[in-house]
């Protein structure tokens, strides 16, 4: 085999690969949001001048640059009052809305309760909100209905299609 037909023979075999074989196109995608903290297991206390004002706990927390998310919330606050509690197993946190989601439970130390799958706190305003159903509590009586509207600082409450029990004493 002489030399031009080696070299002739290489041309076809390469022309042939780069006409039947495609280079192959990589995409460069573009990364995911990062978070820039994550936690597991944690507590945090935030305290102030008379003692502990809120303590929030976690299963595991991320924090972005515009907002917090946690799994398996609990958060407790001790700033306007009373002690109130809320649980969720999701909560997001973008200043001054906190979003929870899935079995979210309200406690305070008056004995005001509810349990919603859902619902939404503005902590500038007060306002709570459940679109969906939920069941509240406080002195024995029960409540429940739709899209509850509760005003942690007025005492407000509003809701739709409520059904209610309450336990009336009788005075004499």
């Amino acid at each position: 085999m002489s030399v031009s037909t080696f070299y002739l023979l290489i041309g076809a075999v390469l022309g042939s690969i780069f006409f039947f074989f495609k280079p192959l196109q990589v995409d460069i995608a573009t990364p995911g949001e990062l978070a820039q903290i994550e936690l597991e297991h944690f507590t945090v206390y935030e305290v102030a001048a008379d003692g502990v004002k809120t303590i929030l706990a976690g299963a595991h927390a991320s924090r972005f640059p515009d907002r917090y998310e946690v799994d398996d919330l609990n958060l407790t606050d001790r700033s306007e009052g009373h002690v109130e509690t809320m649980q969720a197993r999701k909560g997001i946190y973008k200043e001054p809305l906190i979003s929870l989601d899935g079995d979210v439970r309200f406690r305070r130390d008056d004995g005001y309760t509810f349990e919603t799958q859902k619902a939404d706190y503005n902590q500038s305003s007060g306002d709570v909100r459940a679109p969906g159903s939920f069941v509240l509590w406080q002195a024995g009586d029960r409540v429940n209905g739709r899209n509850l509207f509760y005003n942690i600082k007025s005492g407000d409450i509003a809701a739709k299609k409520i059904v209610g029990v309450y336990t009336m004493k009788e005075k004499m």
